[in-house]
């Protein structure tokens, strides 16, 4: 990005931007570079208005969540990442009945904070995301899921912006939904910025609702670290196993990297204990698949998304 083009994202009348923000400040890894521009949008108008500028400059730019599962290279972004906030963290009642129930939400609304409010309103079915410190949008666009359920399963339909500003409603039968991903049956979806999310669920009483939300709280605990910034699972599990497993099999539990370590209580977390850089954790990383690979022929993917500088949607 260049002083030109950071001159009119200064006069475009944002109400929250920051140049050369260090990312390690909004991902929960805590570590990474920073980026040239962080945006901060509050509407959908205003996040059209952003993205008109920023296509007619040609910005690139990112959409991230909450940072749970996001980590910026050592040597930073030059483009614009955009965090949705203010209308895109509510939660809307369109219909209602004794058999199932239809909620929209925002793109931006954490996950407990949607747990939460369905617990209160009787409505069961995403339980399962209990714990998870994520956004609506990137649970959406990763298909997130736990305990043998995916955000998949309850998922409706979408609304997307793409970068000419155009809105489109997107109902589940024109998505293809698979582990740990989002597309459209007829092509990717990563143009695009998924503001909204339309969810059915089923009625159920607030206190079975809540038990089971314990119940899910209690089973992590023990089983994954606390106390340390993660980015919660890092590998996606391979077909049929699981990334923990392998990664503990071949003896790398404890295992660091200047202050990144594969966490002693769950091999499938890579952990800051304290200052590390994004270099520490991607040095950790490629010694994990390397040696995954070598004693397994299993190649593990990571689950977190590496930012570089040549990414855009």
């Amino acid at each position: 990005m260049n002083e030109r083009q950071r001159g009119r994202l200064a006069a475009a009348g944002l109400a929250e931007l920051r140049f050369d923000a260090p990312m390690a400040e909004y991902c929960t890894l805590r570590a990474g570079g920073k980026t040239a521009a962080l945006i901060e949008v509050a509407n959908l108008e205003e996040l059209r208005r952003v993205l008109a500028l920023l296509a007619e400059e040609e910005i690139k730019f990112l959409i991230v969540g909450r940072g749970s599962n996001l980590l910026v290279v050592d040597s930073g972004y030059s483009g614009a990442i955009i965090r949705l906030k203010g209308e895109f963290n509510t939660i809307a009642l369109q219909e209602r009945n004794e058999i199932a129930t239809i909620i929209k939400v925002g793109a931006g609304c954490a996950l407990g904070k949607l747990v939460s409010w369905c617990s209160g309103q009787g409505l069961a079915g995403l339980e399962f995301l209990v714990g998870i410190p994520g956004s609506v949008g990137g649970a959406v666009r990763m298909n997130a899921g736990a305990w043998g359920c995916e955000v998949g399963e309850r998922l409706l339909a979408i609304e997307r912006v793409d970068n000419q500003g155009n809105i489109r409603h997107i109902s589940s039968a024109e998505l293809r939904l698979s582990y740990r991903n989002l597309a459209l049956a007829d092509g990717e979806i990563s143009s695009a910025v998924i503001t909204a999310a339309w969810f059915g669920l089923s009625p159920d009483r607030e206190e079975d609702i809540r038990s089971r939300c314990a119940a899910y709280v209690e089973r992590r605990k023990g089983k994954q670290p606390a106390g340390v910034a993660s980015a919660g699972s890092f590998f996606k599990n391979p077909p049929g196993d699981f990334a923990g497993r392998l990664i503990e099999a071949a003896g790398l539990k404890g295992a660091s990297c200047g202050a990144a370590m594969i966490s002693p209580v769950h091999a499938n977390f890579l952990v800051n204990t304290g200052g590390a850089s994004a270099t520490d954790i991607l040095t950790l990383m490629k010694q994990v698949q390397a040696a995954v690979f070598a004693q397994f022929a299993v190649k593990l993917e990571p689950e977190v998304r590496i930012i570089q500088e040549n990414d855009s949607p």
